[in-house]
């Protein structure tokens, strides 16, 4: 598999069973998604225990991709998040991440190494054009979309946090993710 191959290959060839394309996959996303995981935890050992369970459950259920629904950055995100919450909640670890919901994460790690200057040029467009995209939505909807993302609250506990209709949390989240996929087009 060529390793320059456009990212909507990549999956497709994974789930045929080509390694070549699961290791370019990896190499392309894999500190974005560990930068995430980062925020999310607040744990640099889950962070990385979290990312790999992230790749293997993306080489085991690679079939299940489908592009219509998104990106594969995208899909690999979800994965993420889901794992990285669920790490959170079975840790009890939830108030430590107030402290660190507004810090900026430098992430430097073996395989960052490996990563050629055009990746990490993409990969800081994509984290900047992210951020860019949530700065530009209204303070409610990012708000909330920041502690359902961030901190793995519930929109129930959303709802509860910020004293507000759990209707209305709904309502923003939907607007707020609706702005960020019209946004971020460009990524998919």
């Amino acid at each position: 598999m060529n390793t320059t191959a456009p990212a909507a290959a990549l999956l497709p060839a994974i789930a045929r069973g080509d390694v070549s394309a699961f290791e370019a996959l990896y190499d392309r996303h894999s500190s974005t998604i560990y930068a995430l995981l980062l925020r999310i935890l607040a744990n640099a050992d889950d962070a990385q225990e979290v990312l790999q369970e992230t790749f293997v459950k993306a080489w085991t259920s690679a079939k299940m991709f489908d592009a219509v629904r998104g990106s594969e950055v995208a899909w690999l995100i979800s994965i993420a998040r889901s794992r990285g919450i669920d790490r959170l909640r079975s840790r009890k670890i939830r108030y430590e991440r107030e402290d660190e919901a507004g810090r900026e994460i430098s992430v430097r790690s073996a395989f960052v190494d490996h990563t050629t200057g055009a990746d990490q040029a993409i990969q800081s467009q994509e984290r900047t054009a992210v951020r860019g995209a949530l700065s530009e939505l209204p303070d409610p909807q990012r708000i909330a979309l920041e502690l359902a993302y961030f901190e793995g609250l519930s929109q129930s506990e959303i709802a509860e946090k910020l004293n507000e209709p759990l209707g209305t949390i709904k309502t923003r989240m939907q607007l707020g993710m609706k702005k960020l996929r019209d946004r971020l087009q460009a990524f998919h």
